[in-house]
């Protein structure tokens, strides 16, 4: 019987495992995998390693990793050529692999800016980023009635939209009157022959005329240009994308030119709160969106299977973020889900929160430090801390309290299902929407309130 294939949720717990037992752990926890493009797998030794015993080790390393050994060199001792270069690299992620805890270095073509460090919070007006996986949850409604809410209370907030292939914002709460010149999506595209000046910023948003107390500013996806010249939005969004080299070589990511972005809008004027809608699922531009604004983000799901399959790989993506043992990271305590179009029923809504917390529980970002009973000894020189779920109580991995356990509720509403408060003024009525938006317009009001009260 020949040997079962490897696959490449295989190849890297096979790796770890062959290295540990042949090195040993703490080799293994010095050294770095390397995981190419492809998905091919090295190991760079930190330590020197004899050419008998590397010529057998990467023998065997062939041998149990089959298609995802690297074929050039699947094991790199310290002296070799370029290995100076990787085990010097700092851009290296920690991630669980079978029963070890390993240093990773990750190359992709797409993807890469989910392994990026999330941003700090940002300064200024508190962000608001509304995700989901999924679309069709009522986010972008959920977003325009908090900001409705927000300028209710008399203050100013800027709307974005970087949904770039679903826009909905624009449509929603912008007249064609007001619609500005360009949108978000001009922005990006723009960026890729140079960096737009002022005057192109000021044109990206446009004011709303949804009834308000104070004022809602709108940067659209897409602007009057784009509505003159839809032949050409699919070519627009194309380039959108791209990565952008410097005059001095440095490399800009979608990432970095949506942060950029964000920041030049907020910047143009006193504004109160930011809401950020981001691109519904797994693309570049929603990790642009959760990890680089510095912003509190709502995780939006409904109550199905497919939500919690889409989420448990973000969470474990957050994980990987924020490795077993170490503290739990202040980006992680500004997630919050968000059970969409929920029951009126609290008990089926204790249901859904069962089932997240478990999720997190499962996969999700590490518990604090503090809960562990004191500081994780780490071993000098790594990184080496067991993985051991087995004797770890479930209700101990991140405390109850924590934002990221803690659901809150928009509720099933069917008078928001033809949602048009250009039109349907009564639906941006604070009579109708505060009983089905208002844990979510709590939230961001006391944020809102919080900032008014810090500011000078």
């Amino acid at each position: 019987m020949s040997a079962p294939l490897v696959r490449f949720d295989d190849a890297l717990p096979l790796l770890a495992r062959e290295i540990a037992a042949t090195l040993g752990a703490e080799q293994l926890a010095a050294g770095i995998v390397l995981r190419d493009a492809t998905g091919r797998l090295a190991f760079f030794s930190r330590n020197d390693i004899s050419p008998v015993s590397a010529e057998n080790l990467s023998a065997r390393l062939r041998a149990v990793l089959g298609p995802y050994a690297r074929p050039e060199r699947v094991l790199v001792d310290p002296r070799a050529t370029g290995a100076e270069a990787i085990l010097a690299d700092s851009r290296t992620t920690r991630v669980i692999a079978g029963e070890h805890s390993i240093r990773l270095i990750d190359r992709r073509i797409v993807g890469a800016d989910w392994v990026r460090s999330p941003a700090p919070a940002a300064e200024g007006p508190p962000r608001f980023v509304f995700a989901s996986l999924k679309g069709g949850v009522g986010r972008s409604t959920a977003l325009a009635v908090a900001a409705a809410e927000v300028a209710r209370e008399g203050h100013s907030v800027l709307v974005i939209d970087l949904d770039l292939e679903a826009p909905g914002l624009g449509s929603l709460l912008l007249s064609a009157e007001t619609l500005p010149e360009f949108g978000t999506l001009d922005y990006l595209v723009e960026r890729k022959v140079g960096v737009p000046d002022d005057g192109f910023v000021a044109d990206l948003v446009g004011p709303s005329r949804v009834p308000a107390g104070g004022r809602i500013d709108v940067a659209p996806a897409f602007g009057r240009r784009s509505l003159e010249h839809p032949g050409d939005v699919l070519a627009k969004i194309g380039r959108a994308y791209l990565e952008t080299i410097g005059p001095e070589g440095a490399v800009a990511t979608v990432f970095d030119q949506i942060r950029e972005l964000v920041d030049r809008l907020v910047d143009r004027a006193r504004y109160d709160a930011i809401l950020i809608d981001a691109r519904a699922g797994l693309h570049e531009t929603t990790a642009a969106s959760v990890l680089g604004l510095g912003a509190e983000v709502f995780l939006f799901a409904l109550d199905e299977p497919q939500s919690f399959d889409g989420y448990s790989t973000l969470l474990a993506s957050f994980a990987q973020l924020a490795p077993p043992g170490a503290p739990l990271p202040e980006w992680a305590d500004r997630l919050t889900p968000v059970q969409a179009k929920a029951p009126a029923d609290p008990a089926r809504r204790k249901e859904f929160n069962q089932r997240w917390q478990d999720l997190v529980m499962r996969v999700g970002p590490s518990r604090p430090a503090a809960e562990l009973g004191g500081e994780i000894q780490i071993p000098e020189g790594f990184t080496e801390v067991p993985w051991d779920d087995e004797s770890t109580p479930d209700e101990e991995v991140v405390p109850v309290d924590r934002p990221l356990m803690q659901p809150i509720a928009v509720l099933s509403d069917a008078r928001y299902v033809a949602f048009d408060p250009l039109r349907r003024r009564e639906q941006v009525d604070e009579k109708l929407y505060s009983a089905t938006f208002g844990d979510l317009l709590r939230r961001v009001g006391a944020a809102v309130e919080s900032r008014g009260e810090e500011a000078p």
